[in-house]
């Protein structure tokens, strides 16, 4: 068919207008399937079918899996109007990083899409999403979140708003009880900021912290991330509770162990984060922070004595170091002026603590921290240090590894102490030490101490060197001086029958080696040149300025002597040196002043035993000087009771002398005698001419035997009488308990060299007498017996008498030894032996005899004053008056004492 002209636009038009028709309809239609469509949706929502798994794989990404079970699509602009949103509701989201680890898990989200975004638009998308959980937790989750689309349906970023709890953060490992929390998180690609974090911790005990937090991330080749937290107040009993055991948690272990008490205030910590691109893991890689601390309690070394009261700022320079500083504290008593504790590898397996504290306090407070296990490091001190007294400060440094089973001997101690004023008021009782500077340095192995103290009232220093490995060996050096306090304590600062009073000061050095606990060995070395020592019983004496030494080498146990090896002392006059032998002392060499002689002294074999004494020798001489000064006044004092040790005494020498010249010797004198202090209880004793003994008797009393041949040598070798010779004594007595000595001495045969005149002219008056009296010089007496008494020093004569065959004697009274005085009434009898026959007649006898001993005619006389120098007055008429007439009438008493 041939077409004409125009015919081809006809066609064209009606094909177009043909086609124009269908595209109305398909609108129309489309229009009607979107209004059914959308009427549908606002009766309820309609799933989607592929759309969950969709938006699950273009929300995917960066290492995070999502995955959404279903998809639900809702619109209820068909009633509201055409600017409605359209309404997602996505159910059973679960978010995992790369290995799978459920992150998230959402039960239901509402996304709140504008109509636009289906168009490639760009308005922020809205979420809402309740009931979420963190992986294992148990605390609900509220999210409401702008979203903004980017290409491709994808999150250009997005911007949530978190509220959290009540209930429990984290996991079964770590986990944190919360009362609620909220947080701003704001996302974009490659970019994680946390913002306006709050949290309200769990009340639990008395606390009930409050914190802030914030978060930023952004990725490069990994992910790096800084979270900074922050926490008002924690108790220390609630601390385990609160922080996460994974967090630190070798730190967290040291700190909730030594922690005891306290409050944590103002913690705030910035913890730096890596992970990789997929977020398979997440570490810790840098920590900075700390917090404050008020009245805390901190354990520094297990078991040992905790600081109390601790105020102070906990700080983390870096993930690596911990150091925690104190203002305030305590250590028992003691008071913490400064101090410190820094932790070092606390992002490794092992950590190390190192304390540095300072302190100050009583010396005995002091000493109860240093002798505080674990540290003991006074356990071998000697006792005396529990009565020690003044002020200390010191420093304690202590190097501590963190192990679960730590040993004392694995910390390494730097102890450094100065202690001012100390005072030891018994370190050999009773002298004591005051005045005291002592510097003391000990690494809990070793201990060195320097001091400088008044001991006894002299200057002196010690050092001391004292391992602590095993048994422990010690060294220590004693420099002093001995003075009147020394001298008083071993009581020769006043004069005795022994020693003179020493004076002046004797150096000495003492120095100690061995086991701290165990054998010792002392040695002291004294310089006795300055000093004035005597031994008037044995004639001797060393004035101050001539030169002498002392040298004692002894074993000690435990601090306490136990023997004496040898010692040495000498000086002009004075040389005793001896050793130590089979338990005793072995006395080679003993010459003091005249005296010579060896021995042995035996200490006892047990507790309560008795010190035997072993000595023989040419000489022994313990005759003092006759001295000129006045006799004391007043009575002697009672004699105490014996007290002191125990001992035995073996003597025997070829001289004894026992007064001073020209008193003559005692010939081949031994003694055996036991005692206890100075009193003797028993002896056996004998010399030439002569034997006495003691034999103890009941009630702590004593009975004295003497026999000797010439009783006037025996006056002469005690120096008391140099004018009788020859007689024989005998002499029997009792004595102790403090009771007076009461006796009988006789004596027989001697003769009175130096008789007073008068009595020779009364001897010479009778024929009979005056044979007697032209026999030889003094006064002869056939017999005596003189029965006293004696307590106090005082003698008492109760009618001693005295007879020859021309001549007798009788006397009453007392004389006073310690003050050389006499005070007696006597009797003289002329032509004893016919004047006193009528006296023994029987029954009649005292008519012609007033005493015993008297007779027909006698003269009565008084003696008193100095002994040697004494008045005597005689009574001329008691000589013509008949003994009765004497006695009844008292014709002849003695003429009345003088008044004073």
């Amino acid at each position: 068919m041939k077409l004409r002209k125009g015919q081809a636009h006809r066609i064209i038009f009606e094909a177009v207008l043909q086609l124009g028709r269908i595209v109305l309809w398909l609108c129309l239609l489309a229009l009607a399937l979107l209004g059914l469509f959308a009427f549908s949706l606002s009766r309820h929502p309609l799933e989607v079918p592929h759309l969950a798994s969709w938006l699950a794989t273009n929300i995917s990404g960066d290492g995070i899996t999502v995955r959404m079970d279903k998809a639900e699509l809702a619109w209820s602009g068909y009633h509201q109007g055409g600017g409605v949103p359209l309404e997602l509701r996505v159910s059973g989201i679960e978010v995992r990083n790369a290995p799978g680890t459920l992150l998230v898990r959402v039960p239901q989200a509402d996304l709140t899409l504008p109509p636009v975004d289906l168009f490639g638009g760009r308005d922020v998308l809205r979420l809402r999403a309740r009931e979420a959980r963190l992986s294992g937790t148990e605390a609900p989750v509220s999210i409401h979140a702008n979203i903004w689309p980017g290409p491709g349906y994808t999150m250009a970023r997005g911007e949530f708003f978190v509220t959290v709890g009540p209930g429990v953060l984290g996991t079964q490992v770590a986990h944190v009880p919360i009362s609620g929390a909220s947080f701003t998180l704001r996302t974009a690609p490659g970019a994680v900021d946390v913002s306006n974090g709050q949290v309200a911790l769990a009340p639990l005990g008395q606390s009930a912290p409050a914190g802030r937090f914030s978060f930023s991330a952004r990725r490069g080749d990994n992910w790096v991330g800084s979270l900074h937290a922050t926490l008002d107040a924690v108790h220390a009993a609630q601390l385990a509770q609160y922080w996460p055991a994974p967090l630190l948690h070798l730190t967290r272990s040291w700190v909730v162990k030594h922690i005891t008490a306290g409050t944590a205030r103002d913690a705030a910590f910035t913890f730096g984060l890596t992970a990789p691109g997929d977020l398979s893991s997440l570490k810790l890689a840098s920590v900075t922070g700390g917090f404050a601390g008020n009245g805390l309690t901190l354990y520094w070394l297990d078991g040992g004595m905790p600081i109390t009261g601790l105020d102070g700022q906990f700080t983390m320079p870096d993930i690596d170091n911990i150091m925690i500083t104190a203002s305030a504290g305590q250590v028992g008593q003691v008071i913490m002026r400064q101090g410190s504790m820094a932790i070092s590898g606390t992002a490794h397996k092992d950590q190390t603590g190192l304390l540095r504290v300072k302190l100050s306090g009583t010396l005995p407070d002091v000493l109860t921290v240093l002798d505080a296990p674990p540290l003991s490091l006074l356990r071998h001190a000697p006792p005396v240090l529990a009565g020690a007294t003044g002020q200390a400060e010191g420093d304690l440094a202590a190097t501590i590894p963190f192990k679960q089973k730590l040993h004392f001997d694995e910390v390494r101690l730097a102890v450094t102490a100065k202690l001012h004023d100390v005072a030891l008021p018994s370190l050999l009782p009773p002298l004591g030490a005051r005045q005291g500077e002592v510097e003391l340095q000990t690494d809990g192995h070793e201990l060195h101490l320097a001091a400088t103290a008044e001991f006894a009232g002299e200057p002196a220093s010690l050092t001391l060197a004292e391992s602590f490995a095993g048994a422990g060996n010690e060294t220590l050096t004693l420099n002093g001086a001995a003075g009147p306090r020394i001298w008083h304590w071993l009581g020769v600062d006043t004069a005795t029958e022994l020693n003179a009073p020493a004076g002046g000061t004797a150096p000495f050095v003492v120095h100690i080696t061995g086991t701290v606990t165990g054998a010792q060995t002392a040695l002291l070395q004294a310089d006795l040149t300055p000093a004035a020592l005597g031994l008037p019983v044995f004639g001797w004496r060393k004035p101050a300025g001539v030169k002498g030494s002392f040298a004692l080498a002894a074993d000690l146990y435990n601090g306490v002597f136990v023997a004496a090896r040898n010692f040495a002392m000498q000086a002009p006059g004075m040389n005793v040196t001896g050793v130590q032998q089979g338990g005793g002392l072995v006395v080679s060499t003993l010459a003091i002043g005249r005296s010579r002689a060896s021995g042995t002294l035996t200490p006892p074999r047990a507790a309560g035993g008795a010190w035997v004494a072993q000595f023989s020798g040419p000489v022994l001489d313990i005759r003092r000087p006759k001295s000129n000064a006045a006799p004391a006044s007043g009575p002697a004092k009672p004699p105490a009771a014996p007290s002191g040790p125990a001992w035995t005494a073996q003597l025997h020498f070829i001289q004894l002398y026992l007064a001073a010249a020209p008193a003559p010797a005692a010939q081949n004198f031994s003694l055996d005698a036991a005692g206890r202090g100075s009193a003797v209880l028993s002896a056996q004793g004998q010399a030439t001419g002569l034997d006495f003994s003691i034999v103890p008797k009941p009630a702590g009393r004593s009975a004295l035997t003497l026999h000797s041949t010439d009783a006037g040598f025996l006056l002469r070798v005690l120096g008391d009488y140099d004018h009788m010779e020859a007689g024989k004594l005998m002499l029997t007595a009792e004595f102790g308990a403090g009771q007076p000595a009461t006796g009988t001495a006789t004596l027989l045969e001697a003769r009175f060299v130096n008789a007073p005149d008068v009595t020779k002219f009364l001897q010479a008056l009778t024929l009979y007498g005056l044979a007697d009296a032209a026999s030889g010089p003094g006064l002869k007496i056939s017999r005596a017996a003189i029965p006293f008494a004696l307590q106090y020093g005082v003698l008492t004569l109760k009618g001693a008498r005295a007879y020859s065959s021309s001549l007798g004697f009788t006397a009453s009274g007392t004389l006073d030894l310690a003050n050389n005085n006499c005070d007696l009434d006597t009797t003289i009898v002329p032509l004893y032996a016919l004047n006193a026959l009528p006296g023994k007649i029987p029954l009649l006898g005292r008519l012609f005899s007033a005493e015993k001993g008297g007779g027909l005619l006698a003269m009565r006389a008084h003696i008193s004053g100095p002994v040697g120098h004494a008045e005597v007055r005689i009574n001329p008429l008691s000589a013509l008056t008949p003994g009765f007439l004497r006695g009844i009438f008292g014709l002849g008493e003695a003429p009345a004492k003088p008044a004073p």
